[in-house]
């Protein structure tokens, strides 16, 4: 098994004496999951990954969706085991027993999760051999259990590369590529959880383009779309991909799209990045540019108070450029992980793409307790004066640097998708 080198990292933003001051923090975790287009969400201070794919597995398209689980506290990854139906001594699921095994979803990638009162919503989302679904499945934390959530109204026609938000008892999901007409989607569909049902959600100014793998966040009552790709010729797909910088914004209570007037430095245009939220902010990291061949490492915040962007500068080393990576927000931090990163040969030319396993965390709020541990790790005292240290500190640390032991092998693709 091979692992990446990873060594522990940390990074301030520079940023006026008012702003929040994040810390970034490069664990010294072997052996995570090799994962890209991956999804995960936080439910009990606890990270839930599903799917997404690793070059170096052999994916049997009959296996129920994988699930890894990350303690927030312990920094320990492990794999969870779901039910909601029964499957062999290899796990799969044999054509014979495929009615009873619907509540499991196929492996997939280009899916959404989201959490609402504890349990994570699942949609969308394909595979190579059973294509898109459009079937939504709940998870429960707690009895580790599927089930298939019936559903009526509208239901979006089966996609992935799609986004979703959940604001109040309501999940909105925007764009994808749909499967049936092969085509990028513009439309905006929504989710009662109290009535469980779909309908398409009717809006009015001028939507954002066809696209796929761009983001959404919500903020207060309005969903922010940013990045994707998008095609020269509209709708359909004609490999003449297209990225659009601007950012459109729909108010969730009167469905109008606007274009936010913005102001500052702000991302250039990119897909497969990573957007989230903190203190009424959004933020933007990574994503690649399809038309210059391009991985971003950057960080972006945006204030909608104030439309203003601004990029954010740190004084230690950032994630490495990726894409399809994953970040979730739990407390005060955000937890960055997975996706994929260029190689190149001994000549310095591009020779396809990496998967990665390593985990960041930035912390907007560091203890000092945290700042501390940054600095003992950063020269190595744990090891050097490891009996002057507390018990329960020593504990902390060995679960800082102590490699999880649930990855696969890592080896280079070569895909130029998603």
């Amino acid at each position: 098994m091979r692992s990446l080198p990873l060594r522990n990292r940390l990074f301030r933003s520079h940023a006026p004496e008012t702003a929040i001051i994040p810390l970034m923090e490069h664990l010294h975790l072997k052996h995570v999951p090799y994962r890209d287009k991956i999804t995960c969400e936080s439910i009990f201070l606890q990270i839930f990954s599903f799917g997404g794919y690793c070059s170096g597995e052999i994916v049997d398209p009959d296996q129920p969706i994988d699930i890894h689980m990350l303690d927030t506290n312990t920094y320990r990854w492990m794999f969870v085991k779901a039910h909601g139906c029964e499957a062999d001594a290899d796990n799969r699921m044999e054509e014979d027993d495929m009615e009873p095994l619907r509540s499991l979803p196929y492996q997939r990638y280009g899916h959404t999760v989201c959490a609402y009162r504890g349990r994570a919503y699942l949609w969308g989302g394909r595979n190579d051999d059973y294509g898109a679904s459009s079937t939504l499945h709940e998870f429960d934390p707690v009895l580790l259990r599927w089930r298939i959530v019936p559903v009526e109204g509208r239901v979006p026609p089966a996609r992935d590369g799609h986004s979703a938000v959940v604001v109040g008892d309501r999940m909105f999901l925007f764009g994808g590529f749909e499967e049936d007409l092969q085509r990028f989607s513009q439309e905006t569909y929504v989710f009662d959880f109290l009535t469980n049902r779909w309908s398409e959600f009717n809006t009015t100014g001028q939507p954002p383009l066809w696209r796929d793998f761009h983001t959404a966040v919500a903020i207060d009552s309005k969903m922010y779309i940013f990045g994707g790709r998008s095609d020269h010729t509209g709708q359909f797909h004609s490999t003449r991909d297209m990225y659009d910088e601007r950012l459109k914004a729909l108010n969730l209570r009167t469905g109008e799209w606007s274009d936010p007037i913005c102001n500052g430095t702000g991302p250039t245009g990119r897909r497969s990045h990573s957007a989230w939220t903190y203190g009424g902010k959004m933020y933007i990291f990574g994503g690649y540019l399809g038309t210059q061949n391009m991985h971003y490492d950057d960080l972006f915040s945006f204030d909608p108070q104030t439309n203003h962007w601004e990029k954010i500068k740190t004084s230690g080393p950032m994630p490495s450029p990726r894409r399809r990576q994953c970040t979730v927000v739990v407390g005060s931090r955000v937890f960055l992980f997975g996706g994929t990163m260029p190689v190149k040969n001994s000549s310095g030319t591009p020779s396809g793409l990496a998967d990665l396993a390593d985990l960041y965390v930035l912390d907007y709020a560091p203890s000092l307790k945290h700042l501390a541990a940054g600095v003992v790790l950063r020269n190595n005292y744990h090891k050097t004066y490891a009996n002057y240290i507390p018990h329960d500190l020593n504990r902390e640390l060995w679960a800082m640097t102590t490699p999880n032991a649930i990855s696969t092998p890592l080896t280079q693709r070569h895909d130029a998708t998603g």
